[in-house]
């Protein structure tokens, strides 16, 4: 149930501190999302045109780039708003926008997690990779994912609606985030945070642990392959994922973990753009560019089209 001073909505300030170049950020933030858009969906339909791509790594990469579409989708139209001076945003907008963004932040640290112990099997036990990343258990992966990641924001979410907004009501960010919500109430915040660290704990410190392991298991195998030449394509299977996981946990932790005197407003929207902007656009192309198998599916997809066009 929502106090009073809670229905007034809240102003999303954006850019605004770039007066003269609105119009041009306007654009040049509507091209990234339509790329963003256009890269993720492409990679969707390639793995499912293409029958030798039915694998348990594309299948995990297929949920991933959807989830980009969603995460983008999320912020993107209600953050290009704000470049037309149109800055307010409904109370129970701001909520949702809150909601959708911890659920699928959360649901990028565990299909990511999934994914390292993909790239895990299939380094460290390739022979039978199929037989333990079977259909059956690629599917109860993902699912559980989408079900904890949808599970996961519901307590934080019911204390900050109930939370007083009663100063400022300028959310000076790029969309309803938590630290900066709560940079503007008026109330004790030690509760809320405790439940934050207490959700952090539960989900994202075992999903990076999960994932050091992994690539811990990951790396001393690489060692042991004797030619330089094996060493390096095992490395290749994994650098992609490697790095969009370092990405991930950097900018996680300069956002939400790094103390307020070193995590200036500006700082934090930079940040945040890297993962609403940098990383779904790059995520279709680490893994395609990459990857000979994408490449060559690709280049199979268009040499069919050139033959049927004859």
């Amino acid at each position: 149930m929502l106090s009073g001073n809670n229905t007034e909505g809240f102003i999303l300030l954006g850019f605004s501190e770039y007066e003269d170049l609105q119009i041009l950020l306007f654009f040049a933030f509507l091209v990234a999302y339509t790329l963003c858009l256009l890269e993720n969906t492409f990679l969707i339909a390639l793995v499912y045109l293409t029958s030798h791509l039915h694998t348990p790594m594309y299948y995990f990469l297929c949920n991933l780039s959807f989830l980009d579409i969603c995460l983008t989708s999320l912020i993107h139209p209600r953050f290009l708003l704000t470049f037309l001076n149109m800055r307010m945003m409904s109370f129970s907008g701001c909520m949702s926008q809150l909601y959708f963004y911890i659920s699928f932040q959360s649901l990028e640290y565990l299909l990511l997690t999934v994914m390292s112990y993909d790239r895990y099997v299939a380094i460290c036990n390739p022979l039978r990779y199929t037989l333990v990343l079977n259909k059956k258990v690629c599917t109860t992966l993902t699912g559980a994912a989408w079900l904890i990641s949808f599970v996961d924001p519901a307590p934080i979410i019911r204390l900050m609606a109930s939370f007083p907004f009663c100063q400022s009501r300028i959310i000076n960010h790029l969309f309803c985030d938590s630290v900066p919500l709560l940079s503007i109430s008026c109330g004790d915040i030690t509760k809320i945070g405790f439940v934050i660290l207490i959700e952090a704990a539960f989900l994202a410190l075992p999903a990076f642990l999960f994932t050091l392991s992994s690539y811990a298991s990951i790396i001393s195998v690489i060692l042991k392959i004797q030619s330089a030449k094996g060493r390096l394509k095992a490395f290749s299977t994994c650098s992609s994922h490697l790095t969009v996981v370092s990405v991930l946990y950097l900018t996680l932790v300069c956002v939400y973990f790094l103390p307020p005197s070193n995590n200036s407003y500006h700082n934090t929207k930079a940040v945040s753009l890297l993962n609403i902007v940098m990383i779904p656009i790059l995520n279709p192309l680490l893994y395609s560019l990459r990857n000979k198998e994408v490449k060559a599916a690709f280049q199979k997809l268009i040499r069919k089209k050139s033959i049927l066009k004859m």
